[in-house]
């Protein structure tokens, strides 16, 4: 399958006892009281509870496979013949290796390329050498490998805009967080609700595509009305999408389509 660019969603849980070895080694904690005193710890210093990437487990991974003319080639999830972390990882890996797109997300330098770096050197995974050219996917300011939406609206982090993917979704009306939110994941993973999971990454990767469409405009590439036509077609794609798998039901209700 060839296309232009890959917009993608990663959700993850914390690998607790990994947690636990390298911050808490030898002080006789469980790994579940490790974790709460580790999120306590930097709740109180930085009034957030989000542990840092290196202690994260991929458990789903979103995308929308995109054509060079901006329409949606395909909707989908990552790992569908093995939902392990090791079967999502390395099916991105295999797609990433084999294909010559663009990467696009939102806040993936900070987090979901690193995380999936991260993941191949913990599984051994060889990556395609263009990833490591000098200017390529790992350089800063290179949107031609990576095209990460978050820094370039925020003129690479130089004003930092509060509200994330969620602010630029309902800018354009689109639904952003509803019900189920990141900080969520974690207890609904424990409760076996993994189909919810993915439901709520699929909605993450759509309004990642939307905010992708508009970015588009501002930079000249689409006209308002070229713009309209594509969320159109996308409509279409996701309704499509919801009737053979029923993902995206709550996204496509909130949008009246």
């Amino acid at each position: 399958m060839s296309f232009q660019y890959l917009v993608y969603d990663i959700e993850s849980i914390v690998d607790k006892a990994l947690l636990n070895q390298v911050m808490y080694q030898g002080e006789g904690m469980s790994d579940e009281d490790a974790y709460n005193h580790h999120v306590k710890k930097i709740t109180e210093e930085t009034g957030k509870t989000f542990v840092n990437a290196a202690y994260h487990i991929p458990v789903c991974l979103g995308v929308v496979a995109v054509d060079r003319d901006l329409s949606i080639q395909k909707i989908g999830l990552l790992g569908e013949d093995d939902k392990s972390p090791s079967g999502i990882v390395n099916h991105f890996w295999d797609m990433y290796n084999k294909g010559n797109f663009t990467l696009v997300d939102f806040n993936g330098r900070g987090y979901d390329i690193r995380l999936m770096e991260l993941w191949a050197y913990r599984l051994g995974i060889p990556i395609h050498h263009k990833h490591f050219d000098k200017f390529g996917i790992r350089y800063r300011f290179n949107t031609d490998k990576e095209l990460d939406l978050l820094e370039v609206l925020t003129n690479n982090m130089a004003v930092r805009f509060q509200g994330g993917l969620n602010l630029f979704a309902k800018l354009l009306g689109k639904p952003g967080k509803m019900d189920t939110k990141g900080d969520m994941v974690p207890e609904l993973y424990e409760a076996g609700e993994l189909n919810t999971i993915e439901d709520y990454c699929l909605g993450d990767v759509m309004d990642t595509y939307f905010i992708f469409l508009r970015w588009k405009v501002v930079q000249g590439v689409l006209s308002l009305d070229q713009e309209k036509k594509l969320v159109e077609k996308a409509y279409d794609k996701m309704k499509e999408y919801n009737k053979e798998t029923g993902y995206l039901k709550k996204y496509l209700d909130y949008l009246g389509v």
